[in-house]
């Protein structure tokens, strides 16, 4: 299956205002820790600043606002960032359960506040385009599909968007792309990959931050 797959399966459209974007954050200083063997603290800590803000400006501008986004960290400049910005926050605390039990947290809120679908949305992705989004709602023509947005390797998942309103197994890490597939075969929902430059390049390894770098400066988002 891939980008060019038409959804025909039956179901009630889910409007803009009952999808809500979830972005779990692992923290300022706790984040892109793979990449320490070509940045130093202060550096790794200055592009997560950039990539959140990055983020959820994106979200702003494919929205309109970030009134029906919720950020999941329990790193409190990130917390404070996200909520003066305008988006809901939930403190994971000290006992962080890691990215998939943040995403089931947001999630959970997200339904408590009147979601019916979410876009759960790494935070790594420095070509993120508001287009690029709305690709990913589009793509989700009912409550019953699930569309994914594997990373360029076609192995993890960037991007996941599914019904809030039921529980769904998280499993963002390595081979989530397949096992996130499997998950939706399981539970009966149609799959939908979409496939977006902007939503497959993350930066997660030294190697992806050398090619980031490589590109000429008028083509980087950040």
């Amino acid at each position: 299956m891939n980008s060019s797959d038409r959804v025909t399966g039956h179901g009630s459209r889910v409007t803009p205002s009952d999808l809500w974007t979830v972005v779990p954050v692992r923290g300022i200083a706790e984040g892109k820790s793979r990449l320490a063997a070509a940045l130093d603290a202060d550096a790794r800590s200055q592009l997560n600043r950039q990539l959140i803000a990055h983020t959820l400006r994106v979200v702003a501008e494919w929205r309109g606002d970030l009134s029906r986004c919720v950020v999941v960290s329990s790193c409190r400049e990130t917390l404070e960032t996200a909520a003066r910005l305008g988006a809901a926050v939930l403190d994971e605390g000290i006992e962080a359960g890691g990215l998939n039990a943040a995403a089931a947290q947001g999630t959970a809120y997200a339904g408590s506040h009147g979601a019916r679908q979410v876009l759960i949305l790494a935070c790594d992705l420095p070509y993120l385009s508001a287009d690029a989004l709305a690709a990913m709602a589009q793509a989700a023509e009912s409550e019953r599909h699930v569309v994914i947005a594997p990373d360029r390797h076609g192995t993890g998942t960037n991007a996941l968007l599914l019904s809030a309103q039921e529980s769904f197994g998280f499993h963002f890490g390595e081979r989530s792309c397949a096992a996130h597939l499997a998950l939706a075969a399981e539970r009966g929902r149609r799959a939908v990959l979409c496939r977006r430059p902007e939503l497959e390049f993350d930066l997660d390894t030294p190697e992806d931050l050398a090619r980031w770098r490589e590109m000429p400066t008028q083509h980087r988002v950040i």
